[in-house]
Protein backbone atom coordinates (compact mmCIF):
# COMPACT_ATOMS: atom_id res chain seq x y z
CA UNK A 1 0.00 0.00 0.00
CA UNK A 2 2.82 2.38 0.86
CA UNK A 3 4.47 1.66 -2.48
CA UNK A 4 1.22 2.36 -4.32
CA UNK A 5 0.80 5.62 -2.40
CA UNK A 6 4.29 6.73 -3.42
CA UNK A 7 3.56 5.93 -7.06
CA UNK A 8 0.33 7.90 -6.87
CA UNK A 9 2.16 10.83 -5.28
CA UNK A 10 4.75 10.82 -8.07
CA UNK A 11 2.03 10.56 -10.67
CA UNK A 12 0.10 13.48 -9.16
CA UNK A 13 3.28 15.59 -9.15
CA UNK A 14 3.85 14.80 -12.81
CA UNK A 15 0.20 15.57 -13.53
CA UNK A 16 0.73 19.16 -12.36
CA UNK A 17 3.29 19.65 -15.12
CA UNK A 18 1.38 17.64 -17.78
CA UNK A 19 4.38 15.34 -18.21
CA UNK A 20 2.49 12.01 -18.28
CA UNK A 21 1.41 10.02 -21.32
CA UNK A 22 -2.22 10.58 -22.25
CA UNK A 23 -3.50 7.22 -20.93
CA UNK A 24 -1.77 7.68 -17.54
CA UNK A 25 -3.04 11.23 -17.28
CA UNK A 26 -6.63 10.07 -17.88
CA UNK A 27 -6.24 7.34 -15.25
CA UNK A 28 -5.00 9.81 -12.64
CA UNK A 29 -7.75 12.29 -13.46
CA UNK A 30 -10.27 9.50 -12.89
CA UNK A 31 -8.56 8.71 -9.59
CA UNK A 32 -8.93 12.34 -8.49
CA UNK A 33 -12.64 12.25 -9.20
CA UNK A 34 -13.15 9.07 -7.18
CA UNK A 35 -10.63 9.30 -4.33
CA UNK A 36 -10.84 12.11 -1.76
CA UNK A 37 -7.38 11.36 -0.34
CA UNK A 38 -5.85 11.60 -3.81
CA UNK A 39 -7.58 14.96 -4.32
CA UNK A 40 -6.23 16.22 -1.00
CA UNK A 41 -2.70 15.13 -1.93
CA UNK A 42 -3.04 16.78 -5.34
CA UNK A 43 -4.21 20.04 -3.76
CA UNK A 44 -1.33 19.96 -1.26
CA UNK A 45 1.25 19.48 -4.02
CA UNK A 46 -0.37 22.18 -6.14
CA UNK A 47 -0.32 24.66 -3.25
CA UNK A 48 3.29 23.79 -2.47
CA UNK A 49 4.28 24.23 -6.10
CA UNK A 50 2.54 27.60 -6.35
CA UNK A 51 4.03 28.82 -3.08
CA UNK A 52 7.49 27.70 -4.11
CA UNK A 53 7.20 29.66 -7.37
CA UNK A 54 5.99 32.77 -5.48
CA UNK A 55 8.93 32.60 -3.08
CA UNK A 56 11.39 32.15 -5.95
CA UNK A 57 9.84 35.11 -7.83
CA UNK A 58 10.13 37.26 -4.67
CA UNK A 59 13.80 36.34 -4.32
CA UNK A 60 14.44 37.48 -7.89
CA UNK A 61 12.97 40.90 -7.03
CA UNK A 62 15.31 41.49 -4.07
CA UNK A 63 17.84 44.31 -4.73
CA UNK A 64 21.51 43.45 -4.78
CA UNK A 65 23.05 44.12 -1.30
CA UNK A 66 25.47 47.03 -1.09
CA UNK A 67 28.25 44.82 0.34
CA UNK A 68 27.96 42.43 -2.62
CA UNK A 69 28.26 45.29 -5.14
CA UNK A 70 31.38 46.54 -3.40
CA UNK A 71 32.87 43.05 -3.22
CA UNK A 72 32.30 42.58 -6.96
CA UNK A 73 33.92 45.91 -7.75
CA UNK A 74 36.95 45.41 -5.48
CA UNK A 75 37.65 41.72 -6.15
CA UNK A 76 40.73 41.26 -8.39
CA UNK A 77 40.22 39.31 -11.62
CA UNK A 78 40.92 35.59 -11.32
CA UNK A 79 44.12 34.11 -12.65
CA UNK A 80 44.05 32.39 -15.98
CA UNK A 81 44.21 28.63 -15.65
CA UNK A 82 47.06 26.97 -17.51
CA UNK A 83 46.12 23.47 -18.61
CA UNK A 84 48.98 21.03 -19.03
CA UNK A 85 48.72 18.31 -21.65
CA UNK A 86 47.45 15.05 -20.20
CA UNK A 87 47.16 11.54 -21.44
CA UNK A 88 43.89 10.87 -23.23
CA UNK A 89 41.35 9.02 -21.12
CA UNK A 90 38.63 6.74 -22.20
CA UNK A 91 35.41 8.74 -22.34
CA UNK A 92 32.29 7.53 -20.61
CA UNK A 93 28.91 8.79 -21.67
CA UNK A 94 25.71 8.10 -19.78
CA UNK A 95 22.59 8.57 -21.85
CA UNK A 96 19.41 7.90 -19.88
CA UNK A 97 16.50 6.41 -21.71
CA UNK A 98 13.09 8.09 -21.85
CA UNK A 99 11.69 6.26 -18.80
CA UNK A 100 14.71 7.15 -16.67
CA UNK A 101 14.47 10.80 -17.70
CA UNK A 102 10.77 10.96 -16.80
CA UNK A 103 11.32 9.28 -13.41
CA UNK A 104 14.22 11.63 -12.58
CA UNK A 105 12.18 14.70 -13.52
CA UNK A 106 9.17 13.53 -11.50
CA UNK A 107 11.36 12.85 -8.44
CA UNK A 108 13.01 16.28 -8.59
CA UNK A 109 9.66 18.02 -9.05
CA UNK A 110 8.17 16.14 -6.09
CA UNK A 111 11.05 17.19 -3.84
CA UNK A 112 10.80 20.82 -4.98
CA UNK A 113 7.02 20.89 -4.55
CA UNK A 114 7.26 19.43 -1.06
CA UNK A 115 9.88 21.98 -0.02
CA UNK A 116 7.81 24.81 -1.47
CA UNK A 117 4.73 23.63 0.39
CA UNK A 118 6.66 23.30 3.66
CA UNK A 119 8.09 26.81 3.33
CA UNK A 120 4.65 28.12 2.43
CA UNK A 121 3.24 26.80 5.70
CA UNK A 122 5.76 28.78 7.76
CA UNK A 123 5.03 32.43 8.59
CA UNK A 124 7.09 34.72 6.40
CA UNK A 125 8.89 37.47 8.30
CA UNK A 126 8.39 40.94 6.79
CA UNK A 127 11.36 41.94 4.64
CA UNK A 128 13.52 44.78 5.97
CA UNK A 129 12.84 47.94 4.00
CA UNK A 130 15.74 48.90 1.75
CA UNK A 131 14.47 52.37 0.92
CA UNK A 132 12.72 55.07 2.86
CA UNK A 133 9.00 55.49 2.32
CA UNK A 134 9.34 59.12 1.34
CA UNK A 135 11.05 58.46 -1.98
CA UNK A 136 10.80 62.00 -3.44
CA UNK A 137 13.44 63.56 -1.26
CA UNK A 138 15.90 60.75 -2.00
CA UNK A 139 15.42 61.37 -5.72
CA UNK A 140 16.29 65.03 -5.09
CA UNK A 141 19.32 64.04 -3.00
CA UNK A 142 20.67 61.74 -5.73
CA UNK A 143 20.12 64.33 -8.47
CA UNK A 144 21.83 67.04 -6.39
CA UNK A 145 24.82 64.84 -5.53
CA UNK A 146 25.25 63.71 -9.13
CA UNK A 147 25.55 67.33 -10.30
CA UNK A 148 27.65 69.04 -7.63
CA UNK A 149 30.10 66.14 -7.04
CA UNK A 150 31.33 66.57 -10.63
CA UNK A 151 32.45 70.15 -9.92
CA UNK A 152 35.60 69.69 -7.81
CA UNK A 153 36.44 73.39 -7.91
CA UNK A 154 33.07 74.45 -6.47
CA UNK A 155 32.09 71.70 -4.06
CA UNK A 156 30.99 73.90 -1.17
CA UNK A 157 28.86 77.05 -0.86
CA UNK A 158 30.56 77.89 2.45
CA UNK A 159 34.15 76.79 2.91
CA UNK A 160 35.52 74.85 5.87
CA UNK A 161 37.50 77.90 7.02
CA UNK A 162 34.79 78.98 9.49
CA UNK A 163 33.11 75.91 11.08
CA UNK A 164 31.15 78.03 13.59
CA UNK A 165 29.55 80.02 10.77
CA UNK A 166 28.58 76.77 9.01
CA UNK A 167 26.85 75.43 12.13
CA UNK A 168 25.01 78.73 12.66
CA UNK A 169 23.95 78.94 8.99
CA UNK A 170 22.62 75.39 8.67
CA UNK A 171 21.01 75.41 12.12
CA UNK A 172 19.08 78.56 11.23
CA UNK A 173 17.82 77.06 7.97
CA UNK A 174 17.18 73.42 8.92
CA UNK A 175 16.37 73.69 12.61
CA UNK A 176 18.84 70.85 13.33
CA UNK A 177 21.50 71.34 15.99
CA UNK A 178 24.64 69.40 15.02
CA UNK A 179 28.39 69.11 15.25
CA UNK A 180 30.73 68.79 12.26
CA UNK A 181 32.16 65.25 12.46
CA UNK A 182 35.94 64.89 12.27
CA UNK A 183 36.38 62.12 9.71
CA UNK A 184 40.10 62.61 9.11
CA UNK A 185 40.87 59.21 10.78
CA UNK A 186 38.80 57.75 7.94
CA UNK A 187 40.93 59.52 5.36
CA UNK A 188 38.41 62.31 4.65
CA UNK A 189 39.07 66.07 4.54
CA UNK A 190 36.25 68.48 5.38
CA UNK A 191 35.64 70.86 2.46
CA UNK A 192 32.65 72.91 3.63
CA UNK A 193 28.86 72.93 3.48
CA UNK A 194 25.85 73.39 1.22
CA UNK A 195 22.15 74.04 1.69
CA UNK A 196 19.52 72.78 -0.75
CA UNK A 197 15.88 71.65 -0.86
CA UNK A 198 14.79 68.01 -1.13
CA UNK A 199 11.22 66.78 -0.88
CA UNK A 200 10.07 70.32 -0.07
CA UNK A 201 12.32 70.61 3.02
CA UNK A 202 15.69 72.34 3.57
CA UNK A 203 18.60 69.91 3.77
CA UNK A 204 21.99 70.67 5.29
CA UNK A 205 25.05 69.07 3.70
CA UNK A 206 28.58 68.60 5.03
CA UNK A 207 31.06 67.78 2.25
CA UNK A 208 34.22 65.68 2.54
CA UNK A 209 36.76 64.40 0.00
CA UNK A 210 39.08 61.40 0.10
CA UNK A 211 42.68 61.20 -1.11
CA UNK A 212 41.34 59.36 -4.18
CA UNK A 213 39.10 62.30 -5.05
CA UNK A 214 35.85 60.67 -3.89
CA UNK A 215 33.19 63.08 -2.64
CA UNK A 216 31.36 61.95 0.51
CA UNK A 217 28.45 63.98 1.90
CA UNK A 218 26.65 63.86 5.25
CA UNK A 219 23.13 65.27 4.89
CA UNK A 220 20.41 65.98 7.42
CA UNK A 221 16.89 67.38 7.58
CA UNK A 222 14.04 67.61 10.08
CA UNK A 223 12.71 64.18 11.06
CA UNK A 224 9.65 63.12 9.05
CA UNK A 225 7.40 60.33 10.40
CA UNK A 226 7.41 58.77 6.93
CA UNK A 227 11.19 58.34 6.99
CA UNK A 228 12.30 54.76 7.60
CA UNK A 229 15.07 53.73 9.99
CA UNK A 230 18.68 52.91 9.12
CA UNK A 231 18.83 51.73 5.54
CA UNK A 232 21.13 51.39 2.59
CA UNK A 233 20.40 51.89 -1.07
CA UNK A 234 22.18 52.09 -4.42
CA UNK A 235 20.98 54.34 -7.21
CA UNK A 236 23.01 53.69 -10.36
CA UNK A 237 26.58 54.32 -9.11
CA UNK A 238 25.58 56.33 -6.01
CA UNK A 239 25.25 54.72 -2.57
CA UNK A 240 23.13 56.08 0.30
CA UNK A 241 23.12 55.03 3.94
CA UNK A 242 20.59 56.56 6.32
CA UNK A 243 19.91 56.71 10.05
CA UNK A 244 17.71 58.89 12.23
CA UNK A 245 17.48 60.52 15.64
CA UNK A 246 14.50 61.87 17.53
CA UNK A 247 14.70 65.17 15.61
CA UNK A 248 16.47 64.49 12.31
CA UNK A 249 17.05 62.08 9.45
CA UNK A 250 20.65 61.71 8.25
CA UNK A 251 22.07 60.28 5.02
CA UNK A 252 25.66 59.50 4.03
CA UNK A 253 26.08 59.71 0.26
CA UNK A 254 29.00 58.66 -1.89
CA UNK A 255 30.02 56.57 -4.89
CA UNK A 256 28.95 52.93 -4.64
CA UNK A 257 32.60 51.93 -5.08
CA UNK A 258 33.50 53.53 -1.72
CA UNK A 259 34.08 50.36 0.28
CA UNK A 260 34.15 52.13 3.67
CA UNK A 261 30.94 54.16 3.33
CA UNK A 262 29.24 52.08 6.02
CA UNK A 263 32.12 52.77 8.44
CA UNK A 264 31.98 56.48 7.61
CA UNK A 265 28.22 56.56 8.24
CA UNK A 266 28.63 54.79 11.58
CA UNK A 267 31.42 57.20 12.62
CA UNK A 268 29.42 60.27 11.56
CA UNK A 269 26.33 59.00 13.41
CA UNK A 270 28.29 58.93 16.66
CA UNK A 271 29.80 62.40 16.20
CA UNK A 272 27.22 64.60 14.54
Amino acid sequence: MKSAGNRNGLGLSALLERELPAHEQRALEALLRENAQARATHDMLKNGNNRGREIFDDLLKEPVPLDLVRAIKTTPPPRKVVRLPAEPRASFSFRPNTLQSILAGVLLFSIGGGLGYGIGQQPVAPAQALVMENRDWLDDVVAHYRIFSRQPGQLAEMSAADPAAIVEWLLANTGINFRIPDLSPNGLEFEGARLFAAGGQPVGELIYTSSEGEVISILFRKYNPDDDGFTELIRDNIALMSWKSATATYVAVGPSSAASLDEIAAKAAGLI
